[in-house]
């Protein structure tokens, strides 16, 4: 069970999240508009999809997020 300081570092972890979505979303449009060519390629491999990827089995921030959300220091301690 996340206390309550975690659960408050959860919350801010998905407004980073959204954050990322949004500044992703900026640079794809500024890409888009000023350097087509590059914003085409950039898309094409998930460039401006900052924080998560389309590959379930890459570690990144979301799937982190993910499981801090169902932390659970106990279960850890008995994996050792």
């Amino acid at each position: 069970m996340l206390t309550n300081p975690q659960q408050d570092a959860v919350g801010r972890l998905h407004e980073i999240l959204v954050e990322l979505d949004e500044l992703g979303n900026e640079a794809a449009g500024i890409m888009r508009e000023h350097f087509p060519e590059l914003y085409r390629t950039g898309d094409a491999y998930g460039a401006f999809t900052l924080g998560s990827s389309g590959n379930r089995y890459d570690t990144t921030l979301e799937s982190l997020v993910g499981e801090a959300e169902n932390y659970n220091e106990e279960e850890l301690e008995e994996d050792y």
